[in-house]
């Protein structure tokens, strides 16, 4: 414990003062007092540990101002760098701003350097060319002169080369124009000829279509007669029935003459019992006869059921 009191002279001190104290009231006890009071060890020792951690209390304290005036310091250098920086930055702007201004100015300069060389130029060549078009004036006079005779000379020639390509230009357009005649004859007669085979394909196609439909319609008709008679040949009249007329029966099926459902259109007069009879004949007629061409196959067909005819 003392060498804890040691490191601490603060709480060394108090503790000292504290035994004074102590001492002291021991001693006005003694005569005050028949009985002295006891004064504990731990009381003291705790005293002191108290004094102990508020020491280090305050030197935590003071570490963390420490700390925070160090981070301040760190803050305010940062700052200043960065001020620095900043200041560096500027200063490099307006160099490169000076730099340019001055880059400008030579510019302009040269522009106006090489301005007035291309203007000395331009007149020297003006000058030139003044010379080169009087010159070139006179050549052209005398070759007017030449080409005016020339030209005299070249239209009486013109004159008569154009009569004899006249001449030859009507006979050329005499020749085209009964090529042309005999092109359109023959277009024409390709035409008519074109027309007829055309009028003999679309006859012959309608023929044949008709003969094909005809064909349909027929394998159509026993295709429908063979439905109809195979569910006949099925179908059991129901015991005690009544009136049974003809009725228009529907059938729903699928490739390979397999049902998928019985309805009926018109039935008038007739009784669910009868009706019953003539669904169960047409389940028991599965599968229904194949068509005569795969052309005809009807999903939804229809057909009459008359028992009359049975």
């Amino acid at each position: 414990m003392f060498g804890v009191l040691r490191k601490h002279p603060r709480a060394l001190i108090l503790s000292l003062a504290l035994h004074g104290v102590v001492i002291g009231l021991i001693l006005v006890n003694f005569h005050f007092v028949d009985k002295p009071a006891e004064v504990k060890a731990g009381q003291i020792q705790q005293t002191v540990q108290a004094e102990v951690v508020e020491q280090r209390q305050l030197d935590a304290m003071q570490r963390k101002k420490q700390e925070q005036a160090e981070k301040l310091k760190q803050a305010a250098r940062k700052k200043k760098e960065q001020e620095a920086r900043k200041l560096a930055d500027k200063k490099k702007r307006e160099a490169e701003k000076k730099r340019q201004a001055e880059a400008n100015k030579k510019a302009e300069l040269k522009r106006k350097k090489q301005a007035e060389e291309k203007r000395n130029k331009q007149a020297a060549e003006k000058r030139k060319a003044e010379e080169k078009r009087k010159v070139e004036e006179e050549r052209k006079s005398e070759e007017k002169r030449k080409a005016e005779e020339q030209r005299k000379a070249d239209e009486k020639r013109k004159a008569e080369d154009k009569r004899r390509a006249e001449e030859k230009r009507k006979a050329e357009e005499a020749k085209r124009a009964e090529e042309e005649r005999k092109r359109q004859a023959a277009e024409q007669r390709r035409q008519a000829e074109a027309e007829r085979k055309r009028k003999e394909a679309e006859l012959k196609a309608k023929l044949q279509a008709e003969e094909n439909q005809r064909r349909l319609n027929s394998l159509q008709q026993a295709y429908i007669l063979a439905i109809r008679q195979k569910v006949e040949r099925n179908w059991r009249k129901p015991a005690g029935s009544g009136k049974m007329p003809v009725c228009e029966v529907h059938v729903l099926q699928e490739p390979g003459g397999i049902i998928l459902d019985v309805t009926f259109g018109a039935c008038g007069g007739s009784t669910a019992t009868y009706r019953a009879s003539i669904e169960n004949a047409v389940y028991k007629a599965e599968p229904l006869p194949k068509p005569g061409d795969p052309e005809i196959f009807e999903r939804e067909l229809k057909f009459l059921f008359n028992p009359a005819e049975q």
